[in-house]
């Protein structure tokens, strides 16, 4: 048996109104498509400065993460969480020479993003650890359906 419930008007246009603009503002503030990501590595102890890393990847609301493997390395995401404009993950990668640990946080501001991760790396051969941190800043260049104009 159903009740039925009366509700005043103006509270009925309130949840209307507030509901939908709830909604929107949990979404992520991300316009999807192809960006490219520059990552500075941080060595801790070393003072030398390392080159800039770019990689570049299609970006979607449901694949929010940047590239953030090493290639050659295999590498497993996991505990991906996404709050408001931050995104949150950890990383695992194991290859020949030793593992990778870390974890990475991002906040999208609609075409870029900035964030990093931290990351500890164990050698396989010998007892050597380093501990490094990723600065990551990403921007939106194209559609990813857009074909890349070829460089001179």
């Amino acid at each position: 048996m159903f009740k039925i419930v009366c509700i005043p008007a103006r509270w009925a246009l309130l949840a209307i109104t507030v509901c939908p603009a709830m909604a929107a503002a949990e979404e992520l503030n991300l316009v999807e498509g192809y960006w490219e990501t520059v990552v500075t590595v941080h060595l801790s102890g070393v003072f030398m400065p390392m080159p800039a890393i770019k990689s570049g990847k299609c970006i979607t609301r449901q694949d929010p993460l940047p590239n953030t493997a090493q290639s050659g390395s295999r590498c497993r995401i996991s505990d991906k969480t996404v709050s408001g404009n931050d995104v949150s993950w950890r990383v695992e990668c194991v290859d020949d020479k030793g593992r990778m640990e870390g974890r990475g946080k991002i906040t999208y501001a609609g075409e870029t993003f900035n964030g990093g991760m931290d990351v500890l790396v164990t050698e396989t051969v010998g007892d050597r650890r380093a501990k490094m941190q990723y600065v990551m800043r990403g921007d939106r260049v194209r559609a990813c359906d857009q074909v890349q104009p070829q460089q001179p």
